[in-house]
């Protein structure tokens, strides 16, 4: 949602009235329209992994919503969709190939996800965050890296504002652990047990997500020195730059992030995700000298509080793998996306 947010935000700067067409039920069908865009809700059904009868249903399900879709874009008279991945995505990006209209898939991940392979085969243009993807993207269409777009907001935060907002000492080494916007347990269990680390020398931001702030703070109870616990974060630009290391999960649009930030991360993927992707986006940012990757599998957690401890207190290491992050960035992912969806405008 977000990086489309961003493409469209550069559209509609540029004169374009921007529609989003995607799931009510979900985070963008409230995000979407604080932001100014009329949403469109779009009905569809995730592809099941097993059962016949299940995916009679589902390629059924897709026509119908497929065709319900083509009678939206024609009543907005929509020029062009831009498809950014998820189940939502395939029924406005095919009702667009079977109207005439400019279609273009962005693909955030390293491995393509079922819904943009199925768009690819009808796109006139597809959009990368990976030059490895190209070989796994089927279709004729030509393809563009562009990276993923992020929202500049992100680039606006002071590490001053550490102690004003965090009670944390800016002066000290910080490590900001965070799950997404949902959060994450695994990493709430890390975090608990790296601020109760005898041995921790450096502060801990924890953005818990909503659910799990409660249970995290009665966890930590009395909450240690040098920790502050959020439920959520709304300004994670400030959150990044308080940060001497990152401690999340590892989907693009957070790679993406910490990549334009300039943050040095320990990546721990997440194992719950169709086809391992979020490990594979996280090799491709440790390759780079950028981030540590820490596979849940297995993993003993007093051995994972060493490697925060010891992450944290080599501040060489550090800015070595922040400036390996900020050669990454991609910061006109955006502008670059929306020339493409342009190009696919009706003249």
């Amino acid at each position: 949602m977000y990086p489309a947010l961003a493409i469209g935000d550069v559209l509609r700067a540029r004169g374009h009235k921007v529609l989003y067409y995607g799931d009510a039920d979900r985070l963008e069908g409230r995000v979407a329209p604080e932001r100014g865009y009329e949403f469109r809700a779009v009905h569809a059904l995730q592809y099941p992994r097993a059962g016949l009868l299940g995916k009679i249903r589902f390629a059924l399900g897709l026509a119908r919503s497929t065709w319900a879709t083509r009678s939206m874009l024609a009543a907005d008279s929509v020029d062009a969709v831009l498809g950014v991945g998820g189940y939502i995505s395939a029924p406005p990006v095919l009702a667009a190939w079977l109207r005439g209209a400019g279609r273009a898939i962005h693909e955030a991940n390293v491995v393509p996800g079922l819904a943009n392979k199925l768009c690819a085969r009808v796109a006139q243009a597809v959009l990368l965050t990976f030059e490895a993807t190209r070989t796994r993207m089927p279709g004729h269409a030509p393809t563009t890296v562009v990276g993923v777009p992020v929202n500049t907001k992100i680039l606006d935060g002071n590490r001053a504002d550490a102690k004003e907002r965090y009670g944390l000492e800016p002066s000290r080494p910080i490590v900001v652990f965070v799950g997404g916007s949902l959060g994450a347990q695994r990493l709430n269990e890390l975090a608990i047990a790296c601020a109760r680390d005898p041995q921790r020398t450096y502060q801990i931001l924890h953005v818990t997500g909503p659910k799990y702030e409660a249970e995290v703070t009665k966890a930590l109870d009395p909450i240690p020195s040098g920790v502050s616990v959020r439920g959520y974060e709304d300004r994670m630009g400030t959150a990044y730059a308080v940060a001497d290391l990152v401690v999340c999960r590892a989907g693009s649009s957070t790679l993406a992030e910490l990549c334009a930030t300039g943050r040095a991360s320990l990546l721990i993927p997440s194992p719950n995700v169709t086809e391992n992707h979020q490990e594979e986006n996280a090799r491709g940012l440790e390759k780079a000298g950028a981030a540590a990757v820490l596979v849940e599998k297995g993993w003993v957690i007093d051995a994972c509080v060493g490697v925060v401890r010891e992450l944290a207190s080599d501040s060489a290491k550090l800015q070595i793998m922040a400036a390996a992050a900020k050669r990454e960035a991609r910061l006109d992912a955006a502008e670059r996306a929306a020339d493409i969806v342009e190009s696919l405008l009706k003249s």
